[in-house]
């Protein structure tokens, strides 16, 4: 069976409401910083497919554990982080799941080289790296059991203040740009693929929420 856009957000409608959520937004706004890059057609459809379920291995993780209001264990801690190996295992039955597989194994890199598989900069590949800044900017503008939200000023300053730590220095300016756009309506998301009327109907306005009425002049430097 190969895996497309229907039959990832048919897997994904299945997981519990916060991980979907969260699913659709780092899906919306990966794919959002990847046609500001210039990606199309069956590039950006990868893309897509592959942030929607960057992190399906997390359904094999109690609810107890992803959803604690405390700090992690170490032991805890080190299960949550198999979550990428066991998501790479989970999509493996698909034909093509050579497509997404960076993603959902790698989108826990760091720039630095202190992720969980020790690649650095570009060795960790381009779409991995995208879905990276999306996952942290919706896990920020997310109500979550361990942290406050945080307001997209907040938000973008830490993005900025782990450039070349945590994230690539140049996709963090891109992904700012294109945030910055999005809150004055400039460059509208259009394609001719069916999935973005879908994202565009199904994400949650959480993260839309967080950017609205922003003084753009107010952005960290």
């Amino acid at each position: 069976m190969k895996i497309n856009f229907e039959v990832a957000k048919s897997i994904v409608d299945i997981f519990p409401s916060d991980l979907l959520e969260h699913s659709y937004n780092v899906c919306y706004l990966s794919t959002r910083l990847a046609a500001h890059l210039g990606y199309k057609n069956e590039k950006l459809q990868n893309l897509a497919i592959g942030a929607l379920l960057h992190d399906i291995g997390k359904t094999r993780i109690g609810q107890e554990v992803l959803n604690k209001p405390g700090r992690l264990t170490d032991e805890e801690f080190a299960f949550v982080k198999k979550h990428t190996v066991i998501g790479s295992d989970l999509i493996r039955c698909f034909r093509n799941h050579q497509s997404i597989l960076p993603v959902v194994l790698y989108h826990h890199e760091r720039w630095d080289g202190n992720g969980y598989d020790r690649l650095k900069e570009n060795e960790i590949p381009e779409p991995a790296q995208i879905v990276t800044i999306a996952d942290a900017f919706d896990a920020m503008t997310t109500n979550r059991p361990y942290q406050k939200t945080k307001s997209l000023v907040e938000t973008l300053h830490e993005l900025n203040k782990n450039k070349g730590l945590q994230f690539s220095p140049t996709l963090v300016e891109r992904f700012e740009s294109c945030i910055i756009e999005n809150t004055k309506g400039i460059h509208p998301f259009t394609s001719d693929f069916p999935f973005v009327k879908v994202l565009k109907r199904q994400v949650t306005p959480v993260w839309k929420k967080a950017t609205k009425n922003i003084p753009v002049k107010e952005k960290p430097k």
